[in-house]
Order: C-alpha cells, then sequence, then structure tokens
C-alpha cells in the first residue's frame, strides 16, 4: 500500500533560533555539556557553559545545512555553530520514524552551498502512528546491526592506537627516550602531486585527493577522479603499497591527515599531497600511526600557518616534523600488527557491506509501504 505524504514544513519547525551557538573554536575535548554541530560525528566536541544548552526539549533531529548530516539527539546538548538546524516536530509523529524517512531523502550536492532549501521542499511519507512505530522499530534493529560493526571495526582502530602508545610511547613526551630527529630523516623523498587536471570517467589512474583520506587515516575511495600520466610522470606522481601521503592543504582541524597506501595497483596523487617514501631506517606504518595519534593531530593544529583561508603545512614543513626515532626492527614488528589488524578490518567492512544493502532494501520497501 502507499502512504499518503506530507510536506516537510507541515511536520517539521526550525528551532534553531533563539540558541546561544558555539564556534569550533571553544570546542573543549572534554566537558559537562557534549556539542553537536553540522559534522558527520553526533558529538564533536563539549562546553561547560550551561547557558549554551539547547532550548528544546531532547529528542530533537540535527541537520547540518552544509554537510547534509542528519542525526538523531536524545540528550541535553550545545549547537555547533554554522550550518548547524534543529528540527522539532510540529505534529504527533514518532520521530524515530521521522528520523530515518529523512535520510531516506536523497537531498541534491551543492558543494558547501546551504541544502536546507532542498530539504524545505521535500515530502515525507506519513503511515498512521502504530505503522510509524512499527516501521521505526524494524529500522533500528537493522541499523544496530550496522553500528555493531562499525563499532567493532573502531575498537580494532583504538587497538592499534593502543598498540602504538604501548610500544613506542607518547609522541610528544617521548617517554622511552627514543633518539628524535625529525620527519625527513625517515624519508628517502618527499613531493607534491601532480596538478593536473583530474576527469569524472576519462584517464589512465585514479587520482587519489585530499577527500580521499578520512580524519583517523583511512581511505574513502568511493570519490575517485581520473587522469592520464607521461611516462616521465610515473615515478614522481604514482602512489604504491608503502607511500604515506600527507595532506598538506585543508581545514585547520583536518590539515595534515596522513594514510598509508596499501593498495597493489598504484594511484595518481593530486598536488594537494605530498608523497613520503620511507628509507631503510624506518616503517611507513610507523610514521602513518604516529602522524594519526591524537598527540600529533593537535601539534600540527598548532603548527599550521593559515593561506588564502586554508590552514598549511608544505613539504618542507612536514620533512622537519619532529619524530623519536626507534629501531626499525620495532616498526616493522607493528606493521606486521596492523597488517594483521587491517586483514580483520577488511573482513568487518566486507561484512558491513552486506549490511548496508540490507538497510537500504528495508529503507526502500518501508517508505514505498512495502515492509
Amino acid at each position: 500500500m502507499s502512504f499518503q505524504k506530507a510536506p516537510f514544513l507541515d511536520i517539521f519547525k526550525d528551532a534553531s533560533g533563539g540558541n546561544v551557538k558555539t564556534p569550533q573554536s571553544e570546542f573543549l575535548l572534554t566537558g559537562k555539556i557534549p556539542v553537536v554541530d553540522q559534522g558527520q560525528n553526533i558529538v564533536a566536541g563539549y562546553v561547560d557553559d550551561s547557558a549554551k544548552i539547547c532550548k528544546s526539549s531532547p529528542p530533537v533531529i540535527v541537520f547540518g545545512d552544509h554537510t547534509r548530516a542528519i542525526k538523531y539527539v536524545d540528550f541535553e546538548f550545545a549547537m555547533g555553530a554554522d550550518g548547524t538546524k534543529v528540527l522539532v516536530p510540529k505534529i504527533e509523529a514518532d520521530l524515530r520514524y521521522l528520523f530515518h524517512a529523512l535520510k531516506n531523502i536523497d537531498l541534491p550536492s551543492a558543494g558547501y552551498s546551504r541544502h536546507y532549501k532542498f530539504l524545505k521542499e521535500t515530502e515525507i511519507p506519513l503511515p498512521p502512528l502504530a505503522e510509524q512505530k512499527r516501521i521505526a522499530a524494524i529500522l533500528d534493529a537493522a541499523d544496530e546491526l550496522r553500528a555493531k560493526r562499525r563499532e567493532a571495526i573502531a575498537q580494532l582502530d583504538a587497538f592499534l592506537q593502543s598498540t602504538f602508545i604501548e610500544m613506542f610511547g607518547d609522541p610528544i613526551s617521548n617517554p622511552k627516550e627514543w633518539k628524535m630527529g625529525v620527519v625527513g630523516d625517515l624519508l628517502a623523498s618527499a613531493n607534491y602531486g601532480t596538478s593536473k587536471k583530474a576527469s569524472l570517467d576519462k584517464g589512465q589512474y585514479p587520482v587519489l585527493r585530499m577527500n580521499n583520506i578520512t580524519y583517523s587515516g583511512e581511505w574513502n575511495f568511493s570519490s575517485l577522479k581520473f587522469i592520464d600520466l607521461e611516462e616521465k610522470e610515473l615515478s614522481k606522481h604514482l602512489a604504491h603499497r608503502g607511500h604515506i601521503l600527507f595532506n598538506r592543504t585543508n581545514s585547520k582541524e583536518l590539515v595534515g591527515k596522513t594514510a598509508v597506501y596499501r593498495k597493489e595497483s598504484p594511484m595518481a596523487f593530486a598536488g594537494y599531497l605530498v608523497r613520503g617514501i620511507a628509507n631503510d631506517s624506518a616503517d611507513p606504518e610507523y610514521i602513518g600511526a604516529f602522524m594519526n595519534t591524537p598527540q600529533m593531530k593537535l601539534f600540527l593544529q598548532s603548527k599550521c600557518k593559515n593561506i588564502v583561508g586554508m590552514a598549511n603545512i608544505n613539504a618542507k614543513e612536514f620533512k622537519a616534523i619532529p619524530i623519536p626515532k626507534p629501531p626499525v626492527e620495532l616498526q616493522r614488528r607493528f606493521a606486521t600488527i596492523v597488517e594483521s589488524v587491517e586483514q580483520q578490518k577488511a573482513k568487518m567492512r566486507a561484512h558491513l557491506a552486506e549490511l548496508d544493502v540490507l538497510f537500504a532494501s528495508l529503507q526502500h520497501r518501508a517508505f514505498n509501504g512495502e515492509l
């Protein structure tokens, strides 16, 4: 059966106005009140000022005007600044159902422009309340399976971080008193990527860009472009297995994202990335893990300079970053652990992909009256 649809503005009210909004520069790492902004994570930081608590009683839905992120928030929180929208229902409805219904909407991407104007024009299937609750319960159960798989992957990441600290110590204070050097001491070379214009569908090589490296140092290959390279450019602008890619230009909190390339087939890399090739005194997995520790991320934020509205750490500055130099045998032992964990993560990601397909099917059926 088909469900009657209702306009978005008949269902939701924008309750963002009248709240104190907290800019990212004022976020704390810990605190009394979680901050919810338009980013992908539920909690972006913390504040201690109770006057900043959102006036709308939870649960509410938070929409990212720039990011299109949609979050169900069932706790007291402070609002992030630019682009954070708080949505509350005007009608009697199951908010979990409405949350899933909003997640099912395929909003067009307008880059970093605002997207609420598109959301306001949508319609939402609105079955009777009892049916809303039934659908929400089914989707919640399916989504919980995905959440558990993501949590298992996150625990493996946490294991690697704790293993790094156990083996090498804090990267800033160097409690194990390793000999200190700079990143450049551990590299045979470091150079910028290609400045060639990439195509969506034409080119011999996929090209890695700054958006392909995640904040945690993983790879996201879901949005690739392509380029051709001449023979003389291959050695300089191709990333091979074991090469380190460093994001030299981005927003302040993202500059310095680093990932080790682990695929067997090479890819090109763009000019906003620096490729580092480890020499015989280092293992790339050690350097990559070092760069992705929380301590180093804060260090990089404190060291980057601003160029035309973007944070920047150039190749020379990348090579000058202080780094402990533990024995290469110990670094390689850590790399063996990384390889084992990455294999486990690959299996988990494959299972998560299957769960994602199942969830998408359930969503489609749910909002077309077929569930």
